[in-house]
């Protein structure tokens, strides 16, 4: 999980102040880039659109599909992001490389099918022309996908070809919404909302076959059966529930707010909350210096200290030093959250300013926005829990930590809708009690850390990963088999990091 801190640290942190600052710029654009650069496309296309006779109907349908299409997709490829992370992870470090292809189309083929059924499913019930829904489908079945590209590009840490792939699609809308100007009367298209969705799906598409072909190059080995996903999920039953859950616990409170007097039905299709959903949209925003922080400096200090825990065990040290690593590890867990709040403490409090000066044009979007950057500071602290939960490989607390997040907010936000509290002061409750409940799940598990190193903390025996088993058809096309020998290694070794 610290590749990004460490890689960055290495390339560009021997240059005193000025390094430093690069480290913590690429790290940001590593965080957000992708979606910056995908936001930008969209509102380019907005402006293209309106000064091409698209009124505000259109610009409405426009921004709500692809709102609907991300979430879509960001369900699917959320669910299947842990799972698929944790098998490139197992793969990696038994430096079985060959295998990384294998589950990741696997895993592409079958989001993929969901993605497509989702996509079709919600399609056919709205009274849209069939052109518009068969691109809206194929951007879903694009988004989701290219959600799982990064995840392997980010293995590999071709950071780069991220990067590169997103202002490709950015020119490429760029290049097409100028041609269509120019040419689509001669050759009789007309400039409308379902062109806007097809020049962003487009755009889309030649990011994710850029960054596609990137990792079929990055990785060797052949293209095999698909992945044996029964062996993983027996193995990790949690992560498919955890990237479910995590994903529904970023929309939930939308969701309950698109049903609500405060919102609006676009084309007699999709609801929205506008006030709502633009403060949620700045408050997401204002993560973007925390995860910075996270990715460059708080992870990579916990990885050494985490990392200075599990050798001494696994070099046979004595009790006494190992037991003074897991007070410095308890330690660093503590030092971890209290850093991640002063940075998004500070950050909600600099917004709020910048927010006052905007509330006479957008009063309706700041008075939400009040609340919505206030509980960003519990949800900062939740994320980084749940994040360390992970690298202690505590799995089931890992799933009980969403699961509850997910009904705090659904909780906070029906209180908030019952006894008729300022919008967006349900997303506060519910954050705090979802801080709350990560904190003390964090503690149960740094409480027992000597125990938890040599007893599963998600009650199952050690075994070898299904990463460095070959599979009967995986044999077939080649793949080496792993000897036996290696799994006590594994196992008791390397379960615990996340």
């Amino acid at each position: 999980m610290a590749g990004i801190g460490f890689t960055l640290k290495k390339a560009l942190g021997g240059r005193g102040a000025l390094g430093r600052a690069g480290v913590y710029g690429a790290a940001a654009f590593v965080a957000a880039g992708p979606w910056l650069l995908t936001l930008l496309t969209m509102f380019l296309l907005l402006a293209w659109g309106r000064a091409f006779g698209v009124d505000q109907a259109g610009g409405d349908l426009f921004f709500a599909t692809v709102t609907y299409a991300m979430i879509g997709s960001n369900l699917i490829s959320s669910t299947a992001q842990f799972f698929l992370t944790r098998y490139l992870a197992d793969a990696l470090y038994v430096e079985a490389h060959e295998r990384l292809l294998s589950a990741f189309t696997g895993v592409f083929a079958y989001t993929g099918l969901a993605a497509l059924m989702f996509g079709g499913g919600l399609q056919a019930l709205l009274p849209l022309p069939l052109t518009y829904k068969i691109w809206t489908v194929v951007l879903t079945v694009i988004l989701t996908q290219l959600g799982l590209v990064m995840i392997l590009l980010s293995a590999a840490k071709s950071y780069n070809a991220i990067a590169r792939g997103f202002l490709l699609a950015v020119l490429v809308v760029a290049a097409g919404a100028l041609l269509l100007a120019m040419f689509g009367t001669t050759v009789g298209i007309t400039i409308n909302v379902t062109s806007m969705v097809a020049l962003f799906t487009v755009g889309q598409g030649v990011a994710m076959v850029r960054m596609g072909g990137v990792a079929v190059r990055e990785f060797p080995g052949q293209l095999p059966a698909l992945y044996g996903l029964w062996a993983q999920h027996k193995r990790y039953p949690e992560l498919l529930g955890i990237g479910f859950f995590y994903a529904i616990s970023l929309w939930l409170d939308n969701a309950m707010y698109w049903r609500s007097d405060a919102a609006v039905t676009v084309a007699n299709s999709y609801w929205l909350a506008p006030a709502y959903d633009l403060a949620k949209f700045w408050t997401f925003l204002s993560f973007i210096p925390a995860f910075t922080v996270f990715a460059v400096s708080v992870e990579t200090h916990f990885y050494v200290v985490f990392r200075r825990f599990y050798d001494a065990i696994e070099s046979g040290q004595a009790l006494a030093p190992i037991r003074l690593y897991e007070e410095d590890l308890r330690a660093e867990s503590k030092a971890a959250l209290w850093q991640m709040f002063k940075v998004q403490a500070f950050v909600a409090l600099i917004a709020w300013v910048i927010a006052q000066q905007l509330i006479d044009r957008q009063p309706a979007e700041v008075d939400v926005f009040q609340w919505t950057i206030l509980g960003s500071i519990p949800h900062m602290i939740w994320i980084t829990t749940f994040l360390l939960l992970l690298y202690f490989d505590a799995r089931k607390r890992a799933l009980w930590s969403v699961v509850l997040a997910a009904l705090s907010l659904l909780g906070g936000t029906y209180l908030a809708l019952l006894l008729d509290w300022p919008t967006g002061s349900g997303y506060v409750v519910g954050c705090l009690l979802m801080a709350g409940i990560g904190i003390w799940l964090l503690n149960r598990q740094t409480e027992r850390l000597l125990f938890y190193a040599f007893h599963d903390p998600n009650g199952r025996p050690r075994e070898l990963p299904p990463a460095a088993i070959a599979t009967p058809r995986q044999q077939q096309v080649g793949y080496p088999i792993l000897h036996p020998f290696a799994a006590p290694h594994v196992a008791d070794g390397e379960e615990g990091e996340g």
